[in-house]
């Protein structure tokens, strides 16, 4: 997997350490990788529901 570096705020690192602490992640990697993947599946479950809306047949 790629290696991708993020610049992130003070406010923005604390959030990320207070998520890896509730979830008992052991590294702000581990947590940012985990947060990444839930908002690509939000995002895929809703494109999905977008495309299911558009291909909807009305009888």
């Amino acid at each position: 997997m790629t290696i991708q570096q993020v610049a992130l705020s003070d406010k923005e690192k604390e959030l990320v350490q207070e998520v890896q602490t509730k979830l008992g992640f052991k590294s702000i990697e581990e947590t940012l990788e985990y947060l990444a993947k839930q908002r690509i599946q939000e995002l895929l479950a809703k494109l999905a529901g977008q495309e299911l809306k558009s291909h909807r047949h009305h009888f």
